[in-house]
């Protein structure tokens, strides 16, 4: 939950303004990021490191409006055991929506795609259950950094 309205959250604009330093305050897993544009399509490398494997996503955006981003990277690099590389898809989703005139309620999933064999050593690792707790720990603070911002952009 985010105590702030849900009019007044810009998520293409809070994720497209992200800094490094802030982005790595979100997840004791986040190692970098930085943030580009192809064309006119904004775009994110995110650099994390999730139950002993590192990953570098390189997303598009495919969606970007206020109140729903839809980032997408079909050629994430994931070092499993930070040795054995392999690509991934990774789907990354954050929304907001209003829960009362005051409040919303923001949601950040995060959908990765990959071979049967890759699928199944990943599961032998755990990384569901890691990709899982990381998307928890994310998810709360990024919605912290929403709120700080929404509130502070609403005071000035």
């Amino acid at each position: 939950m985010i105590d702030h309205p849900a009019d007044g959250i810009d998520l293409a604009k809070w994720l497209s303004t992200m800094t490094d330093r802030e982005y790595q305050a979100c997840s004791r897993s986040h190692r970098a990021a930085g943030t580009f544009r192809e064309g006119k399509t904004f775009g994110m490398v995110n650099v994390e490191s999730i139950g002993g494997h590192l990953l570098i996503q390189h997303y598009l955006a495919k969606k970007a409006a206020a109140n729903h981003v839809l980032m997408h990277s079909t050629n994430t690099r994931v070092y499993v055991m930070h040795v054995f590389p392999a690509t991934i898809e990774v789907i990354w989703t954050l929304a907001v929506e209003p829960r009362d005139h005051n409040s919303a309620e923001f949601s950040c999933t995060v959908e990765a795609r990959m071979p049967a064999a890759l699928d199944f050593v990943a599961r032998l690792g755990l990384l569901p259950l890691f990709l899982r707790r990381h998307v928890e720990e994310e998810t709360n603070k990024f919605a912290a950094d929403i709120a700080r911002k929404a509130s502070s952009s609403s005071q000035a």
